[in-house]
């Protein structure tokens, strides 16, 4: 578990894969219309109404999907994300990686369950992740690193 401060630039922060940012083309900020978090492939977006100046932001990685959180939260969101380096950013807009997180298990797709209670600077934010399946074969970027230089 990890307790994490996040700056809010834009009314949003967002969760993804430390390398794989490609193809989002605003997919996961539309998906994101309504709810407390939209996703793209790689990329999880998590609005933050009223625009605060930071939020706090509870992270937990568990092995296997874990029960859903008896807390009062006003708002809650289950969502996929693959994650081909198994490293995951908590990212500011504008301002960089509030976290970097080495997940447990590596490479796959992960399930996220994203919660909001509160509103303006007094919003907290809860974040379970777990691994779900391997990459699909089509998204196993075994070169991924190779391709640096």
């Amino acid at each position: 578990m990890r307790h994490i401060v996040v700056s809010i630039l834009y009314g949003h922060f967002l969760l993804r894969d430390a390398w794989c940012d490609a193809g989002d083309d605003r997919e996961s900020y539309r998906d994101s219309e309504g709810h407390v978090a939209g996703a793209s492939t790689y990329q999880i977006v998590v609005r933050a109404p009223a625009d605060p100046r930071s939020v706090g932001l509870e992270l937990r990685v568990w092995g296997g999907e874990p029960e859903p959180d008896r807390g009062s939260w006003d708002e809650c969101r289950q969502l996929d994300l693959h994650c081909p380096t198994g490293e995951l950013l908590v990212e500011q807009i504008t301002a960089g990686a509030a976290a970097e997180v080495a997940l447990p298990q590596d490479a796959g797709v992960y399930g996220v369950r994203v919660h909001r209670s509160g509103y303006g600077d007094a919003q907290t934010f809860l974040v379970d992740l777990w691994w779900q399946t391997p990459l699909p074969p089509d998204d196993d970027d075994e070169d991924f690193y190779g391709d640096l230089p």
